[in-house]
């Protein structure tokens, strides 16, 4: 059975191999990986586990919103969540 941990410990696997680096944060049941791509701006990817563990992306600050001089890192966001996505659901991109 797969759990919090083991999921934030592959997204911390990743972030190391693609040379990120990551904080986690944690809000009772949910646990937020904060993989920083540039100042004020990441990928924050939430983890809730019951039943099945609940995965969720969000790009920016902690506000989840970006400046118009982040803009060019969203391919590179764009990039890290395809690589999460795959690694830890097994699903391509359309």
């Amino acid at each position: 059975m797969v759990d919090v941990n083991s999921i934030v410990n592959k997204v911390l696997s990743i972030a190391r191999e693609l040379g990120v680096a990551a904080s986690v944060e944690e809000y009772g049941r949910e646990k937020v990986v904060i993989l920083e791509l540039g100042e004020d701006f990441g990928v924050y990817v939430s983890v809730v586990c019951n039943n099945e563990c609940d995965i969720e992306y969000a790009v920016g600050d902690e506000n989840f919103t970006f400046k118009p001089g982040n803009v060019e890192q969203l391919r590179r966001a764009v990039e890290v969540i395809e690589k999460l996505n795959r690694e830890l659901i097994g699903k391509q991109p359309s």
